[in-house]
């Protein structure tokens, strides 16, 4: 953003140093806010290039405050939802969306029945981390994480999902170490081939759901035919042997669906000696889905069966389900017309 405005009109190079201080890690609230520039070049500034690229409409918050889900729209009137996630350990963890909708339609997700509206630029991406970090600042505090988990398909916004990452990833920006950001992906495999290949990446999570290529098809039918399971498998295969790293599996248990013993059984055989961790997450409710969640001792069956076959497993407890703020529930069909 500011490197375009700096080259035209011809800034020395300390004065970007001057606004990346101040505007991602300072998290002024205004361009007006900039005193470390002269206000000659700050009128030109807020003429020329837009303080941030999304409206907020409404912040929704949780019975304990913990969870806020904020509603935003971007330039041109598409909404986009996201999540602040504050917990007792003392993260900060903001769940961003890399599109307005979502094109994939998984069966059980609200936001894929929004629909696909498009991709999000960079700059709205890092706009949503922006406006957390004000409100963090107020109270003293700061974004330590990052997921991405909101609306959409990051792997099919690779470009913008990269430049946001090196925004965030920056030491003289944002400055949030890259193991502080994880990316959620369906398993477009081309696609994180192409963004996968060192090291240096953030953390992966797969958004597996299912222990078979039959039940995927059903709940998660366009991502299951275009990559089936098996071609899915031998991309891990390559990632645990170049990359060496944790993959995260996210499982939605879905009551009568996948959330069954011999669900388990299979899924730990699938998953067995593996560097896998399975996050166990409660299929969370929509008014526009047919799907019910499973009883509390279903859930605790199906993790106690895959940690005694020594699959590391833990269960994701849904900060903002009740605020329409938890995975798959992320979605907005009356944010064009408030």
């Amino acid at each position: 953003m500011i490197e375009d405005f700096a080259n035209t009109h011809k800034l020395p190079k300390y004065r970007s140093d001057q606004f990346n201080d101040q505007f991602y890690k300072q998290a002024i609230n205004s361009f007006d806010e900039l005193t470390t520039w002269p206000s000659s070049i700050r009128e030109k500034l807020k003429k020329e290039v837009e303080f941030s690229t999304l409206d907020h409409i409404q912040d929704n918050y949780s019975s304990a405050g913990t969870t806020i889900k904020t509603e935003f729209k971007t330039k041109d009137g598409f909404p986009i939802e996201s999540v602040l996630m504050q917990y007792k350990d003392g993260r900060n963890s903001v769940c961003v969306s890399c599109m307005s909708g979502c094109p994939v339609g998984c069966e059980f997700c609200a936001t894929g029945k929004m629909g696909f509206n498009r991709n999000l630029g960079y700059r709205e991406i890092v706009d949503q981390i922006l406006y957390f970090k004000r409100m963090l600042k107020k109270k003293g505090k700061d974004v330590t994480n990052i997921v991405f988990m909101g609306m959409g398909e990051p792997m099919l916004n690779l470009d913008n999902v990269k430049k946001a990452i090196e925004i965030i990833n920056d030491p003289e920006k944002m400055s949030i170490g890259i193991r502080r950001v994880t990316i959620s992906t369906v398993g477009y495999v081309p696609q994180m081939e192409e963004f996968f290949t060192d090291k240096h990446k953030p953390k992966l999570a797969i958004s597996l759901h299912a222990p078979n290529q039959n039940i995927r098809e059903k709940i998660m039918p366009k991502i299951s035919k275009l990559h089936p399971m098996e071609e899915l498998f031998e991309f891990v295969n390559w990632y645990e042997k170049n990359i060496n790293k944790r993959i995260t599996y996210e499982y939605t248990l879905i009551k009568g669906i996948n959330d069954q013993p011999e669900h388990a059984i299979e899924l730990s055989k699938l998953l067995y000696q593996r560097k896998a961790l399975v996050n166990v997450i409660r299929f969370n409710p929509s008014i526009i889905l047919p799907f019910e969640k499973p009883n509390e001792e279903t859930v605790q069956r199906f993790v106690k069966i895959l940690n005694n076959r020594d699959i590391k497993t833990t269960i994701r407890y849904s900060m903002g389900d009740k605020i329409g703020g938890a995975c798959g529930q992320l979605h907005s069909f009356n944010s064009l017309n408030s």
